[in-house]
């Protein structure tokens, strides 16, 4: 089979369904193992170009809208060199193609995670995929599973508000920064559990812990913090009542492993219908709850 060096008109055209789904995830290989060195994803001629970069003397940038912004990798270039100074010709496979961005993200991920992981391949990729990593099963439990526990066995017995929180795994879990009242960031895990809630008049003052439910996984316990009415402010609602939003005066994980609450979950703990916030306080181990309507 010829070697060649870019695609023809009608062959890109085949690559490039439409505008939108012109992308495509591609490998290069070592001749001399049949191992894969390189995965990537691109549109044209862009699984040409690692070669042909390679081939030039100076380690600059190709003048190609391909590769604009393109960080130099040494690692690949060399594996390159190597085979090619061997004599050797790099084999190129197109995986998939007629891909959209998002489609050929995943797909990439996924082919570095099973190559590092199963083949146990060195690839010289610098970014190790667009996405979740790969783990073993038991891995993948021990990091994301959360035990199954009780209410009543939580090492308090102050009042904790429980604040729901749907999509809780996939928010940003940066605990530096504090927001005032009316500034909530909603990506933020710190920021979505201090607030803003309606609280009782009569329950204020009493909270003593604020936990974040993630409702979708079995109410897993994401987020715990010791608060104070003292450290907090509010701002009037509809129907005249009060939202008070709280500044952490601890920090999440080590709340979490104080409150006997690190990796678990409460499946047992239920908020009212509408409610979004529920009130949990132990008395002597028995268990009693409240909910707040909104």
């Amino acid at each position: 089979m010829e070697k060649i060096t870019h695609f023809s008109a009608s062959t890109l055209d085949v690559l490039k369904k439409d505008n939108r789904r012109k992308f495509y995830v591609y490998c290069l290989v070592d001749p001399r193992n049949g191992i894969p060195f390189y995965i990537g994803k691109g549109t044209g001629n862009r699984v040409f170009h690692h070669e042909q970069l390679a081939l030039k003397n100076s380690l600059e940038k190709i003048d190609d809208e391909l590769f604009s912004g393109e960080i130099i990798n040494n690692l690949k270039f060399d594996n390159i060199m190597e085979i090619k100074n061997s004599g050797n010709e790099i084999i190129k496979y197109i995986i998939s193609f007629g891909l959209t961005d998002s489609e050929s993200f995943a797909a990439e991920n996924a082919l570095i995670n099973y190559s590092n992981l199963v083949q146990k391949n060195n690839l010289t990729n610098l970014v190790g995929g667009h996405g979740s990593f790969g783990y073993l099963v038991e891995s993948i439990e021990e990091r994301f599973g959360y035990q199954r526990m009780d209410e009543s066995d939580i090492n308090t017995n102050d009042l904790i508000l429980a604040v729901k929180i749907r999509n809780g795994f996939d928010l940003i879990k940066d605990e530096n920064l504090d927001y005032a009242i009316g500034e909530r960031d909603d990506n933020n895990l710190k920021s979505r559990t201090l607030g803003e809630w309606i609280i009782g008049a009569d329950k204020i003052e009493q909270i003593k812990y604020i936990i974040g439910i993630n409702t979708g996984a079995d109410n897993a316990v994401i987020s715990a913090y010791e608060v104070s009415y003292k450290e907090s402010e509010s701002k009037p609602s509809k129907g005249g009542r009060t939202r008070y939003s709280f500044k952490a005066l601890s920090n999440n994980e080590e709340t979490l492993k104080k409150l006997g609450l690190y990796k678990k979950s409460l499946p047992n703990l239920t908020f009212g219908s509408g409610a979004s916030t529920v009130y949990v306080r132990n008395f002597n181990k028995v268990k009693s709850i409240d909910s707040v309507n909104l």
